[in-house]
C-alpha cells in the first residue's frame, strides 16, 4: 500500500488521503510551512524517489483545496487513526511518515500527548494482526525518544508524555494506575533497539523508565 506522500503525488479522491492532502496544501498556500515541515517532507520524498519540486507544485497549485475537518474530537481521532492504519500498513513506520502524521494530527487540533493516546490506543490486537501493531509501535517510539537524535530534555519530555498519557488514559483507581504504568515501562523494556542506544550514549534506559513511572504515579494518584 502507497503511504500517505505518495498518493499526494496523485489527484486525491479517497476520503483517507484527500483531508490530508488538503491539510498540507493549505499549509504551502498560505506560506504557514515551516522549515521542519519541508525538511520532513524532502526527506521522505528522497527516501521514496519522489520529485520535490513536483510534489510542492502539485499540493500549492492543487485547485483550491477546502478542508472540511470532521467536526468532533471522536470524529478527527478515528481520521487519524485510519491514516496510522495505513502507515502501519508495511509493518514499519518511517521517522518521516511520524512527523507528518504529527503535523496533519497537530493542524486538526491533537496535541502531542493526543498522538502518543492515539498510537498507543491504535497498535493493537484490535487494529492490526500479530505482532505488527508493536513493530509500529516500535517504529513511532525509536523516533519519539531516541537518545541519539534528541536532546536530553527533549527525548525525556517525550517519555514523560507517554506516562502521562497512560495516566490520563487510566480510570480513578490508583491500583489500576500502578498496573497501567508498569506495563508501559515493561512494553518500553522490551524494546532492545531503545535499551541499547540508551546504553551506548551511557544511560540506564530501564532505571529511567523506573523514575519517570515512580514519578507520574505520584503526580496522578488520589
Amino acid at each position: 500500500m502507497s503511504s500517505i506522500i505518495t498518493k499526494f503525488m496523485t489527484a486525491v479522491t479517497e476520503p483517507q488521503f484527500k483531508l490530508a492532502r488538503d491539510l498540507m496544501a493549505m499549509a504551502i498556500a498560505d506560506g504557514k510551512i515551516t522549515p521542519e515541515e519541508h525538511e520532513a517532507m524532502s526527506s521522505i520524498c528522497h527516501i521514496e524517489h519522489i520529485d520535490e519540486h513536483q510534489l510542492m507544485e502539485s499540493l500549492s497549485t492543487s485547485n483550491g483545496p477546502v478542508c472540511e475537518i470532521p467536526p468532533t474530537v471522536k470524529e478527527r481521532e478515528e481520521y487519524l487513526r485510519n491514516l496510522i492504519l495505513l502507515i502501519g500498513a508495511d509493518s514499519y513506520s518511517a521517522p518521516q511518515e511520524i512527523y507528518l502524521f504529527q503535523i496533519i494530527a497537530s493542524r486538526m487540533g491533537l496535541n502531542q500527548m493526543n498522538v502518543i493516546g492515539l498510537f498507543l490506543m491504535t497498535t493493537t490486537h484490535q487494529y492490526f494482526q500479530g505482532d505488527i501493531g508493536s513493530k509500529v509501535l516500535k517504529s513511532f517510539l525509536e523516533n519519539y525518544i531516541d537518545p541519539k537524535k534528541k536532546g536530553n530534555e527533549v527525548w525525556r519530555h517525550h517519555l514523560h508524555t507517554i506516562y502521562e498519557t497512560v495516566a490520563m488514559n487510566t480510570e480513578n483507581d490508583n491500583r489500576l494506575l500502578a498496573q497501567n504504568l508498569s506495563k508501559a515501562t515493561q512494553a518500553l523494556l522490551t524494546n532492545k533497539i531503545l535499551v541499547n542506544e540508551f546504553s551506548h550514549v551511557g544511560l540506564d534506559f530501564q532505571c529511567i523508565l523506573e523514575e519517570e513511572e515512580l514519578q507520574v504515579l505520584e503526580q496522578y494518584a488520589k
